[in-house]
């Protein structure tokens, strides 16, 4: 009971008690418990995907008109600004406890220079990406959607971290989130 109930209590037990007065003295009515919000139980990977595809399919606007002004490899600063970042993303992989795994055997330097022509490409540079098309680059990796949420977080912190602006970091996510069903190709969690 809080103090001011308590002094409340102990005035109206003089008032009915010890000063003779004539009411019997009553509890007063505790206030229910605000109740104790529950956690909300973290989405599921499934969840999370189907949430970004909502996010992409709402932002194609914008995405199409930033498009029109310019491309996106140009807004990234070319080919050599890619390359940083796909060094930064490889890296990252690498210490990802969730998709560490993918990357055991892979020579480093050769993903290195294939994602960035991929990228470079699909951002609309004049670069030809020249490696495997996505399902037959990652089917042997049994990605689940958790996977391919852990590797779209170390691309979402390379680009920050290199300073790219939210509209480009948000096209390339959506670019990431189109390719999803040709790299994820465990079952649904």
């Amino acid at each position: 009971m809080s103090h001011s109930r308590m002094w409340i209590a102990c005035c109206a037990l003089l008032v009915a008690v010890g000063c003779g007065g004539g009411q019997a003295y009553e509890e007063p009515k505790a206030e229910p418990l605000a109740a104790e919000p529950v956690p909300a139980a973290a989405p599921t990977p499934d969840e999370q995907v189907a949430a970004l595809d909502e996010s992409c399919a709402a932002a194609a606007g914008a995405i199409a008109e930033r498009q029109a002004r310019s491309t996106l490899y140009e807004r990234l600063g070319g080919r050599e600004a890619i390359r940083a970042v796909v060094t930064d993303v490889v890296a990252r992989h690498r210490v990802n406890p969730t998709i560490s795994r993918v990357m055991e055997g892979v020579d480093d330097g050769h993903l290195i220079e294939q994602v960035t022509d991929f990228l470079s490409q699909a951002g609309g540079g004049e670069v030809s990406y020249q490696g495997k098309d996505m399902v037959t680059a990652h089917e042997h990796l049994a990605l689940t959607n958790g996977d391919f949420l852990a590797a779209g977080g170390d691309v979402q912190a390379a680009l920050k971290a290199a300073g790219v602006g939210d509209g480009e970091i948000q096209e390339v996510m959506c670019l990431f989130a189109s390719l999803r069903d040709q790299v994820v190709t465990a079952p649904a969690s």
